[in-house]
């Protein structure tokens, strides 16, 4: 994800939106960081008491840290922020930053000419302040979907699964299942079909999709896909309307599953502690996983129900108006839903729908409800156009942000 400030202003002020408390300045979790703000006010402080030309005792003093290296730190810091916003702005990118700055906030304090208990009750002040902010958003709890513990870590009964022989496994949900890998064939392969760009939509790393599934149609390919909760057979298998939904996913991928169908239900007991609130016993047995073959697609074969070009011209109207957010052809061919059309931007965290019926929305992944451009005929005469400075939902000044 790349930060992209649309204005300077917002450029020079993330310190200030990082500490906001919706800030997601790490993407995922709301994780509010108020040591930037402590930096730079410290700072003020520091520089106000050397250009009074204080005696050098009373800068840090003898036991404390030497003012030019800190102040070596410090500069080291907001010169870095440039690259950092210029590329992604993405708090997982910036580790060293966030391992520099705590550092440099102490080293701060310590220059203060001040007595060393007040010191000493600033830094406490601040490890304080921002062990309550993350606290409160709670990160740990937010990745906290199951717990390791001992391996495998996480329990899948693979059966006969286990013992077989090199195969490429398929997934399609967000969530991959990785720790499930350890548990088969060493020499396997994996791919994840979530974000792939389909191997003819002509979208960017869609040739990598093409030469990894190529390479795997030499061997055995199965689906990995956790259960969807009250859509299994009385066999715990994948009713008639999951298994036609995952058809569509497999579709834009020339995949599809065997047939007969050849699935096997694999149970998790650390699925079934997943998720919120208590399972009954029931969920509990039903939770696990579909193993299903999968077939490659003849490239002559008619492909249905994944992808839509109805309104390929809506779309394009839309790129031509925001590129900066809705790169010409996104990820690939637009993906058909009910009543109409989605096509995803993920380099831009974007999504355009069309309806049938004619209405056109946008949709920032972080934005709580979509935006609602305007109809069909309008947005592709330029009558009706997107407001590409105010996104809702966007990165901006925490007082400017729509939800």
């Amino acid at each position: 994800m790349r930060f992209q400030p649309d204005t300077w202003t917002e450029a020079v002020l993330r310190p200030l939106t990082m500490a906001a408390a919706d800030a997601a300045a790490y993407v995922e979790i709301m994780a509010p960081d108020f040591r930037f703000l402590f930096a730079i006010a410290l700072a003020v402080g520091v520089l106000a008491t050397l250009l009074r030309r204080q005696p050098r005792d009373a800068i840090g003093g003898p036991a404390g840290p030497r003012p030019r290296v800190v102040l070596v730190l410090l500069a080291g810091l907001a010169l870095a922020f440039v690259p950092w916003l210029a590329t992604t702005g993405n708090g997982r990118y910036f580790l060293v930053g966030l391992l520099v700055v705590g550092p440099v906030c102490v080293g701060l304090a310590c220059l203060l000419p001040v007595t060393k208990a007040m010191r000493l009750a600033l830094v406490v002040g601040m490890v304080g302040l921002q062990a309550f902010a993350v606290q409160q958003s709670a990160p740990l709890r937010a990745w906290g979907l199951a717990a390791w513990t001992a391996p495998p870590y996480f329990h899948v009964d693979l059966g006969a699964e286990a013992n077989a022989g090199p195969a490429t496994y398929v997934t399609l949900s967000a969530i991959t299942y990785s720790l499930v890998a350890p548990q088969l064939n060493p020499q396997s392969r994996w791919i994840s079909l979530h974000n792939a760009p389909a191997p003819d939509s002509g979208a960017h790393d869609a040739g990598r999709t093409a030469a990894f599934l190529d390479h795997a149609q030499k061997g055995r390919m199965v689906l990995l896909a956790p259960v969807v909760a009250g859509m299994l057979t009385a066999d715990r298998l994948p009713n008639a309307d999951v298994a036609k939904a995952i058809e569509g996913q497999l579709a834009r991928y020339r995949l599809a599953l065997s047939q007969p169908q050849s699935c096997r239900f694999l149970a998790s007991r650390t699925l079934a502690k997943m998720g919120l609130g208590e399972k009954t016993e029931e969920q509990s047995a039903n939770s696990g996983f579909w193993l299903c073959e999968l077939v490659r697609l003849a490239p002559g074969a008619p492909v249905e129900g994944s992808r839509g070009r109805r309104h390929d011209e809506v779309f394009r109207a839309l790129e031509s108006q925001c590129p900066r957010f809705f790169p010409a052809g996104g990820d690939g061919a637009s993906l058909a839903i009910r009543l109409g059309e989605v096509r995803s931007y993920h380099q831009a965290e974007m999504k355009a729908y069309v309806y049938d019926n004619g209405e056109v929305y946008y949709k920032y992944n972080r934005a709580l409800n979509a935006v609602r451009v305007g109809l069909a005929p309008d947005v592709v005469a330029g009558r009706s156009r997107i407001d590409c400075a105010n996104i809702p939902g966007r990165s901006v000044l925490p007082w400017n942000r729509g939800f």
